[in-house]
């Protein structure tokens, strides 16, 4: 009996350190370096201006942790190449062009959403005013649809609120200067 109360400390150690919890986790940290990428790739040259550089995430130990129960978190690759999102992000970048005009403008701002919305159709003729309301819904539809498929192409489909929310803060970061974004329901040039 004594030598079971002599080694029921080390027992309780072993135990809490044989103690691993798996923590699948939404990949916020892949998420944004994917939107990233793809802003990078779609805005080329125009959208980095304005490119934070941004440090890796590091969880980080504490004493605490190195004693008690770890905590495995299970990393994951946002995986952004398969046939529909490459085909969103042609889509996207091939528009990209007919957009400059617009946003440089200002007739066409990024949203708090992350959204394109038609700012403005002063100085538009009424070709050019169906044309950026055409293009600016094209460009919509296709960030919705990739944020759905980035969601569900990795595995949380119904997280791509989240995935839109990430896209949102790139895309504004990554706005030219110049360009329109709205804050706080008003308008502000970057």
């Amino acid at each position: 009996m004594r030598k079971i109360l002599r080694l029921s400390p080390l027992l309780l150690v072993l135990f809490a350190a044989a103690c691993v919890t798996i923590n699948i986790y939404f990949p916020a940290e892949q998420v944004r370096g994917a939107a990233d990428r793809i802003v990078d790739e779609v805005w080329g040259e125009r959208g980095r201006e304005g490119a934070p550089l941004r440090a890796p995430a590091n969880p980080g130990s504490s004493f605490l942790q190195i004693l008690g129960p770890s905590v495995a978190y299970a990393a994951q690759d946002i995986d952004i190449t398969t046939p529909e999102i490459r085909a969103i992000r042609e889509s996207m970048r091939e528009r990209s062009g007919s957009l400059f005009p617009y946003l440089d403008s200002g007739n066409v701002g990024v949203g708090a959403d992350g959204f394109l919305k038609v700012r403005s159709t002063e100085g538009l003729d009424l070709r050019a005013r169906g044309e950026v309301t055409r293009l600016v819904n094209a460009e919509n539809e296709d960030r919705s649809r990739l944020y759905r498929e980035i969601a569900r192409a990795n595995g949380f489909p119904d997280r791509a609120g989240e995935v839109q929310q990430i896209f949102a803060e790139t895309w504004r970061q990554r706005a030219a200067s110049g360009w329109y974004l709205e804050r706080n329901g008003g308008w502000a040039q970057k």
